[in-house]
């Protein structure tokens, strides 16, 4: 009964001692995965840490030499809410769900000043697009739209259509990659002067909530016309023969062609800015295509993807902090022979953690008991200090060559229990000095000093011993605690000692 109760005492505490291991490899790897830059190059598509076609490296490399600087978020925009300084966020091709507390702290960092790059096509950007709009709401009326003919936005919501857009009059090889040659200076937008074409992949385009002032009456749209002349919805647009596939099947067979239903006959629009930055609040850009700024894209030389991406980080840069906060914890995961290195990934490792951190020490009132709540939670993983389980003579019996006082000692020393075992050591002494002197009475330090002194008066340091004795004896009526070092040095006291007193009289 013993044996199973002290082999599931060992297993539990090997369990524990292996869940602490897991957790210290993994808050570990983070730490040596990026000094050594293993797993990240390639890990995601729209990283700024992958170097391949897809990756966003060319665009970090290209805004860092005109002096900004980026910094990754890595676990959630709830990390908005913290910073200092405002910069500008970059949304670029999210896969990831945001969560109510992310959009809010979206929200919060735009009404700051703060400025927002949301680059999406068929993935989450929607989820956030509601708190755009929201926040764009209020400040309708000052958006000057006086040089297209109305006196105030006839606009009640964006959105990206989430079909792809076409165009077989002005593509990349082939009509899914649009390549767009009209640009518009907007109105407080940012200059499009210069620049001639931009090549896309796999676009989808900008929808807007139009409404008529007048009835009230809402209604999505691809763009707005003004008696009845079509206007250019935003600064990068597609031409007139452009249309929104909604057949995915007929991409794939390379048969797509504009079928009844489908929105078409129209210039798209790709790029959208709402510029708040004049009064008090930051820009916002929305793009339908994150694409533009990939690798492959931004180093095609006859085309302007570079350059476009310089004016829209410049303008999007209402503070001239210069600071890009790059998301890469709304990214999807690598797809294909890359998988294997998502496993070096040091943000794989930490995202979920941190997620969890920056979400419940984002409330004031919350944040205070989030230590407690680690403790707590982490406190039944650490090994306990236990007192030893009895020690039956059985077991002595079983190893002949060993005594009860021996096999208690090596009992307490397994368990690190140096104070029980100093004071047996100590009991010890005390019974061999009673029957080297033939005393029954009890002894205590200042006895044993007394018996010390008078039979070897040359033999001991006496000043030392007393300071040892007085020591134990603390130790023992005080319950203190004994370090292994110590009991080391006391051990080595008490065997002189007893060499001396058991030595044979000659």
């Amino acid at each position: 009964m013993a044996n199973n109760k002290d082999k599931k005492g060992s297993n539990k505490i090997e369990r524990n001692n292996f869940m602490l291991a897991v957790i210290f490899i993994i808050f570990c790897l983070p730490i040596i995965l990026s000094v050594t830059r293993i797993g990240q190059e390639g890990s995601r598509q729209f990283s700024i840490y992958n170097n391949d076609w897809d990756g966003t490296s060319t665009l970090k490399n290209n805004l860092e030499s005109e002096g900004f600087e980026f910094q990754p978020i890595v676990s959630t925009l709830n990390t908005l809410t913290r910073l200092e300084t405002v910069g500008t966020v970059a949304l670029i091709g999210p896969t990831r769900f945001f969560d109510p507390t992310e959009t809010a702290a979206l929200a919060y960092f735009i009404l700051r000043g703060g400025s927002v790059l949301i680059a999406d096509d068929f993935g989450r950007a929607n989820d956030i697009l509601g708190i755009v709009n929201m926040v764009l709401a209020p400040f309708l009326d000052n958006i000057n739209l006086s040089a297209v003919g109305f006196s105030s936005a006839p606009l009640a919501g964006i959105k990206i259509n989430q079909s792809v857009l076409m165009d077989r009059d002005s593509c990349y090889y082939h009509p899914v990659m649009p390549i767009l040659k009209k640009f518009y200076n907007f109105p407080g937008g940012p200059s499009m002067n210069g620049i001639s074409q931009v090549v896309t992949s796999y676009p989808s385009s900008i929808s807007f909530l139009g409404y008529d002032a007048t009835t009230g009456e809402k209604q999505w749209v691809a763009g707005f016309n003004y008696q009845g002349v079509p206007i250019p919805s935003g600064i990068a647009t597609t031409t007139v023969e452009s249309w929104l596939e909604t057949d995915m099947a007929s991409i794939r067979n390379g048969d797509a062609r504009v079928n009844d239903g489908e929105w078409s006959g129209v210039e798209f629009s790709v790029m959208f800015p709402i510029p708040l930055g004049v009064i008090g609040v930051g820009n916002i850009l929305i793009c339908s295509d994150p694409s533009i700024f990939i690798n492959e894209l931004m180093d095609l030389s006859s085309f302007d993807n570079g350059l476009l991406a310089s004016r829209l980080f410049n303008w999007l840069d209402v503070n001239n902090t210069r600071i890009v906060y790059y998301d890469e914890s709304h990214l999807s995961l690598a797809s294909g022979g890359r998988a294997l290195l998502s496993i070096f990934d040091p943000f794989s490792y930490v995202r979920i953690y941190l997620r969890y951190v920056d979400s419940f020490t984002m409330f004031p009132l919350l944040a205070p008991m989030f230590p407690l709540i680690m403790f707590l939670m982490l406190k039944r993983r650490f090994p306990k200090r236990k007192g030893p389980s009895p020690l039956l003579m059985t077991k002595v019996k079983q190893q002949r060559s060993r005594s009860f006082f021996a096999a208690k000692m090596t009992w307490y020393m397994n368990y690190q229990q140096f104070e029980i075992a100093i004071k047996l050591l100590y009991k010890r002494l005390i019974r061999q000095i009673q029957k080297k002197f033939m005393i029954t009475e009890d002894l205590n330090s200042d006895s044993i000093i007394g018996l010390l002194e008078a039979n070897y008066p040359s033999e001991f340091n006496i000043k030392e011993i007393d300071t040892t004795l007085k020591r134990i004896e603390l130790i023992i009526q005080k319950n203190r605690k004994l370090t292994e070092e110590e009991f080391t040095r006391l051990v080595f006291e008490i065997k002189n000692i007893e060499d001396i007193v058991t030595r044979p009289n000659v």
